[in-house]
Order: C-alpha cells, then structure tokens, then sequence
C-alpha cells in the first residue's frame, strides 16, 4: 500500500469520471425511477376516533382500557382477514397483501385516534380501497367488541401524493453513488500497480527526465539540460520497457535536440553497435543507441559501451516492471540518467 496525495486524488478523479458518475446516476436514478415516477400518485386519508358512551371522566382505569383496546385495534389491522375481505369486495385484481402493503395506520391509545393513510396510483382506488377499510374496521368493532361508538374524525379523502421525499432520497442516493464511487477510486488508486501519471515514477525513488504527455518541445529541452549538465560527452542508450515504437520517436527527436547520431542495435551484434559508436566518437559529443526492450538481454549487453542509461516507460506500466528493471541496471553497475514517461 502507498501513500496518495490531493494532487493525485484530484487527478485520478479526472481520468476517471465515470467511476464516480456511474453509481451516482445508477442509484439516484434507481431510486428516483422508484419512489418517483413509479410511486403511487394519490393518497387517501381518514381518521376514526372512538368517542364516549356516558359522561364519566377520564380515569386511569379508563385509559388502561384505551390502551388495551388500542392493541386490539392494532392487532385487527394487521389481520389478514381484514384485507381479504376488502380485496373480495374491490371490483379490482389487488390481492389482500397488496391492499395492506399500500395501507399506513396509527393508533393513539390515550386520544382514542386511529389515522389511516392509504397509497394507490388510481384516485377512486384509493378513496374506495380506504373506505372499505375504514368501514370494515367499524364492523370488526361493533360485532367483536360491541363499540358503536367509533365515528370519522376525519372523512376519507384523496389528494395527490407529495414527491418532495422521493426526490430527497434520489439526491441522497445520488451523493451516496458518488461517495462509493469515490471509495473504489481511492481503493484503486491505493493498491494499483500500473503507472498512471508522472508523479507515479517520481514516487518511486526515479527522476523523470521529460513527461510527454505535455508539449513534447519543452520537455525535450529539459532532458537536452540534464543530458549536458551530467556530462560533456557520453554514450548514452534509451530502452523501453515495452513499446519499442515509441521509443525510437524519442530516441530520434532527442538526436536532433543535442545533434548526436543514432546508432540502432537492431539486427547487429555487439561488436557491429561497438564499430559503430567508435566510428562516431571521434567528433560527436553524444551518441545516442537506440536499443530492444529491457526484456530483450541485449539491452543490458550493450551497457559496457555506455555510459548512461534512459528509460523510456508508457502508461499503464507495472511498477513492479519498472524496479526491476532499474534495480537490474544498478546491480550491474550501470549509470540510469532517468526515466521518460508517455501516454
């Protein structure tokens, strides 16, 4: 595990958007689609309220038997008796478990209050569905409990549903997809072995010498400096890690940047790329090999004929790829100037 900066927090975000868009959208959407668009548009309300028989004060006798019944009441409503009856009685196809998925009930013991509040997508559904409830309820009182006296409060009434809570869970869910979005990025970016940006050799312990993934010009005059600054004459070979396409681009544009020749190990051994820098080390002060990948052991066979070695490495390579081969290099005693990041 490494440690991570802001400055590649920030960066990782901007490569990789989608990760953090994806599941925001996913489940804010999801959940907008649901409580939103797909919720059940109008809702009927009715509040029975059981009233007194006789003049007598409220007790505390009396509010123990309120309490009592309120749990019976409580109980019937969670009869399923009670919704099959309503569902024979409704001219529609809900089953009794749909009827009381879409009922929400409350019962107040001390007030001697039940309020209901029922949820269907069709107005006269809506209104019938709690109205049959409501009268069901009244039934069940009068024959079980022999309680006349349980009257509306409140008479049934529809109005549309508010959307104001589902839109608030679809912007919860939309935060909450964006933060797990962001904890798998940070995930990724902690434990990820590929190099993704410059700063990720530069964390490594290596000096990069030129990020092309900037103006190509620029970063060309800063590896022509380090080259100059670190000596005024020197064989110099540039391995890649993988793309030996990309490597001979930069090996012939840095050619022209510091006017050296190029001597390519390509199809000659080690004696023809020996020839070849001495024929030009008599008045050149820099010659550049352009060599196989590090992969290829020619690369290292060259290094008695150099004096410097540069890496030039892509996005996307594995770090571990990266050390050993600089560890490799350093083993046999070769002098590695620095590395060349690309995309």
């Amino acid at each position: 595990m490494e440690k991570i900066t802001t400055k590649q927090i920030m960066e990782s975000i901007k490569r990789n958007k989608w990760l953090i868009l994806v599941p925001a959208l996913v489940l804010g959407l999801g959940i907008f689609g649901t409580k939103v668009l797909n919720s059940d548009s109008y809702e009927a309300q009715a509040v029975l309220m059981v009233t007194s028989n006789d003049d007598e004060p409220i007790s505390y006798n009396k509010l123990i038997l309120n309490e009592k019944l309120a749990n019976i009441y409580a109980q019937f409503l969670e009869s399923e008796d009670l919704y099959e009856r309503v569902s024979e009685k409704l001219d529609t196809n809900l089953e009794s478990d749909d009827i009381e998925d879409k009922l929400e009930y409350e019962v107040n013991p001390q007030g001697g209050v039940i309020s209901f509040s029922y949820k269907d997508r069709n107005e006269n559904r809506a209104r019938d569905s709690l109205t049959l409830i409501t009268e069901e309820f009244r039934d069940y009182a009068k024959n079980y409990l022999n309680m006349e006296n349980i009257e509306y409060l409140q008479n049934v009434v529809v109005k549309e549903s508010s959307k104001t809570r589902g839109i608030v869970f679809s912007i919860i869910g939309l935060i909450v997809g964006a933060l797990v979005g962001l904890l798998i990025l940070l995930i990724k970016e902690i434990f990820s072995d590929k190099i993704e940006e410059a700063d990720d050799i530069r964390q490594l312990g290596l000096e990069v010498l030129g990020d092309f993934s900037y103006d190509n010009k620029s970063e060309l005059g800063k590896i022509r400096r380090k080259i100059i600054n670190t000596s005024n004459k020197a064989v110099i070979g540039l391995s890649s890690i993988n793309d030996k396409s990309y490597e001979a681009n930069i090996t012939k544009k840095l050619a022209e940047s510091i006017e050296a020749p190029v001597v390519s190990s390509q199809g000659l051994d080690y004696r023809q790329v020996k020839k070849q820098i001495l024929n030009y080390d008599v008045d050149k002060d820099y010659i550049l090999v352009d060599e196989e990948s590090l992969e290829n052991s020619e690369a290292y066979d060259l290094a008695g004929l150099e004096d410097y070695k540069i890496i030039v490495a892509k996005k996307s390579t594995h770090k571990k790829d990266l050390i050993k081969q600089v560890r490799e290099l350093e083993r046999l005693g070769i002098k590695v100037l620095g590395v060349i990041y690309y995309k």
